[in-house]
């Protein structure tokens, strides 16, 4: 799997604190709709993300190609120019994954809340399947409960949590990750959740950059480098056609693209996988 990055955070349309992508750069809409034709012909599965990939509706083209049915968005030219579902549903886009920032979305400077919510209503009301995401901090790690009954009431189909790391924009900010012990809490606090959440009414899920739960067969796996792809199976391509093994460990790049081909010229993290995202963010 390759996730090509179309552009830079300096290329969207909100300056969120928390951003951690650290790269600069924009790969146009014609070249990323090439490097996706060039990609498929070599049999590589291909996904796109960017800051807002919505700032310029041509690259909506490159999704189509690469049978990516989901956009990632903060959802405000949804809000302001509801007319770009009609592009939408024409490249085949089927789901929308938003952010919501639940508790904390003034201190990460996001989306306004009630924004969010107006975007999830226009979405569900075009047919349209809807994720939120949101980022665990410190601050909200509790608030496990109240987000869930929230995104059910907003009426997204899913909720899916997402671990603040110190990278890009964040590693400037004074606010630290969870510790291990609040991760651990954070993983107990979701399993309750889930008990009264039916995956019918909402599916509640943890994003794999928390790293695997402890005891689990996920831990054991990641000592020896087989719980995440990263570096392995997914690589992470910048408008610099630099190469990076993780989407939240793009400070730290492990290759290059070179006519269509990754090449990797070392390893993510030394090697060293089972806690790479607590090592190497703290660093």
């Amino acid at each position: 799997m390759i996730l090509l990055m179309v552009n830079d955070k300096k290329e969207c349309n909100r300056s969120c604190n928390h951003c951690y992508l650290p790269y600069q750069g924009k790969r146009s809409a014609e070249e990323t709709v090439e490097l996706v034709r060039q990609l498929k012909e070599q049999g590589e599965l291909v996904s796109l993300a960017g800051s807002e990939v919505l700032t310029d509706l041509g690259y909506l083209e490159a999704y189509q190609k690469a049978s990516q049915k989901y956009i990632l968005t903060n959802g405000i030219l949804l809000l302001e120019h509801p007319e770009i579902y009609d592009k939408l549903h024409e490249q085949g886009i089927k789901e929308v994954r938003i952010s919501a920032h639940f508790g904390i979305e003034k201190m990460l400077g996001s989306v306004p809340e009630s924004d969010v919510a107006t975007v999830i209503e226009e979405a569900k009301n075009e047919g349209l399947k809807v994720q939120i995401t949101t980022t665990i901090t410190p601050e909200n790690y509790r608030l496990v409960e109240s987000m869930c009954d929230q995104s059910k009431y907003m009426n997204a189909d899913k909720l899916e949590f997402i671990r603040y790391v110190k990278a890009g924009s964040a590693r400037r900010e004074q606010r630290r990750m969870l510790t291990a012990e609040e991760r651990a809490e954070f993983f107990e606090l979701v399993v309750e959740a889930r008990e009264g959440f039916d995956k019918s009414d909402l599916e509640i899920a943890i994003h794999g950059n928390f790293g695997p739960r402890e005891g689990s067969r996920g831990e054991r796996l990641a000592k020896f480098n087989r719980y995440c792809p990263a570096g392995t199976f997914l690589f992470v391509v910048d408008p610099n056609n630099i190469v990076y093994g993780c989407p939240f460990l793009m400070d730290f790049p492990i290759g290059k693209l070179v006519e269509g081909k990754v090449e990797v010229e070392k390893e993510l993290c030394g090697g060293k996988r089972d806690k790479c995202l607590t090592d190497y963010l703290l660093s």
